[in-house]
């Protein structure tokens, strides 16, 4: 089965959960494993919110994961990355220089998300909007994008 990463950081803003949860819904209708890489903080909540696993069953740290990948012993057909600090959109940076044959979709939320956006220098598909209580809006767009990027891996 192939697999996708999720990357998250800091779950300082309440949607990122429930977009973490949205995109492992829509990964596994597509047969996509999705693995989520993140700090403690970010995996607790996003374990809390899915306590059976139906979403999500594979955690990894999130500093781990970039060593990984930089060793060689992991790579992803499909990177999405949840951006909303500067420190996310490093972290994402990071993943996209180690695996360039990845398909890189990031999503920038949280008030500077189209600041974030314009700020990223690496190949990715962009998705941006100043969310941080409230997905519904951007749910569609993400959809159209998650929908071409399955189809790429």
């Amino acid at each position: 089965m192939k697999t996708a990463l999720i990357l998250i950081g800091c779950p300082q803003i309440p949607v990122q959960s429930p977009l973490v949860l949205y995109i492992a819904d829509f990964l596994r209708d597509a047969n996509i494993t999705p693995v989520v890489a993140a700090n403690p903080s970010a995996k607790q909540l996003v374990r809390v919110s899915d306590p059976k696993g139906h979403y999500v069953s594979e955690y990894r740290d999130l500093e781990k994961t970039i060593s990984e990948m930089r060793d060689g012993d992991a790579a992803y057909p499909l990177i999405i990355s949840l951006v909303h600090n500067d420190a996310g959109l490093s972290y994402t940076a990071t993943a996209a220089a180690l695996a360039p044959e990845s398909t890189i979709v990031t999503l920038f939320f949280g008030e500077h998300a189209y600041e974030l956006a314009d700020e990223a220098e690496y190949q990715t598909e962009k998705i941006a909007a100043p969310l941080t209580h409230n997905a519904k809006g951007i749910l569609p767009h993400l959809e159209e994008v998650l929908e071409w990027a399955v189809l790429k891996i």
